[in-house]
């Protein structure tokens, strides 16, 4: 097989993959998955209306995250534990960003790593979604924000983080 044969298979072949993986799936499996309260789907505008309901309340940090990112897998147990060390006064919102045919994927994740509250499975808009968490945001996973309890960004970032990163700035959002 020739070199330019060969070019125009594999390039035929990684579309047709990549057309798999974003949008060949059956919407019906995926209907019987939203009802799990473990993960909800959340759009860009309910999840402004979420971070806005913790105001007054809690500090929060968010995470967005998917089961295909190696960073977000490392980083994810130390959030738990922030979560776990602060659990009266933050509120730790996961949100995954993995495909919808890797929601199972996803829940299981979720359960194995013990998480007990409700996160979210990111639905509409990529870019829309982007700008409702940061205008500073490239869309890169995993990503964190951390915001105190006046509604105001403490600190934002793309990469993973440790648990010493996470905790530094979940005291300064609750100003310990």
């Amino acid at each position: 097989m020739s070199a330019e044969k060969f070019g125009k298979t594999f390039f035929a072949g990684m579309a047709l993959i990549l057309l798999s993986a974003y949008g060949w799936h059956n919407p019906s499996h995926s209907d019987t998955q939203t009802s799990d309260p473990l993960l909800k789907d959340v759009t860009a505008e309910e999840l402004r209306g979420i971070l806005q309901s913790f105001e007054g309340d809690k500090a929060v940090l968010v995470n967005v995250w998917a089961t295909w990112c190696a960073p977000c897998i490392e980083e994810f147990p130390e959030i738990v534990k922030v979560q776990r060390k602060y659990e009266d006064s933050l509120r730790v919102i996961f949100i995954s960003a993995d495909f919808p045919d890797s929601r199972d994927l996803a829940l299981q994740f979720l359960r194995e790593q013990g998480v007990d509250w409700t996160t979210y499975f990111k639905t509409g808009s990529d870019q829309e979604f982007i700008e409702a968490l940061s205008s500073e945001w490239t869309g890169a996973l995993p990503f964190s924000k951390i915001i105190n309890k006046e509604g105001e960004v403490v600190a934002s970032w793309e990469n993973s983080a440790t648990f010493s990163k996470f905790d530094n700035h979940v005291k300064q959002a609750l100003n310990r």
